[in-house]
């Protein structure tokens, strides 16, 4: 007899956890700004991704630049 409630219990009540899981997921929205940016205004959106991107490619290059010029000063 328990074996047999153990099983209704696992069957439907883990059913009843994935129908409630499922409908929580289903109504959530994320309302992120940057979200919100790449969604309406695509252009904004690449273009601060392209400058960020940019300029840390930059500062890299500069740092790798002078210590290429300070190695040729040591020498």
């Amino acid at each position: 007899m328990t074996n047999l409630v153990s099983e209704f219990f696992k069957k439907y009540f883990l059913q009843v956890i994935d129908l409630y899981q499922y409908e929580m997921e289903s109504n959530y929205q994320e309302n992120s700004m940057l979200t919100n940016l790449f969604i309406e205004n695509k252009f904004l959106g690449w273009l601060g991704l392209f400058i960020i991107f940019f300029s840390i490619f930059a500062i890299f290059v500069f740092q790798f630049l002078d210590w290429e010029s300070k190695d040729k000063n040591n020498k």
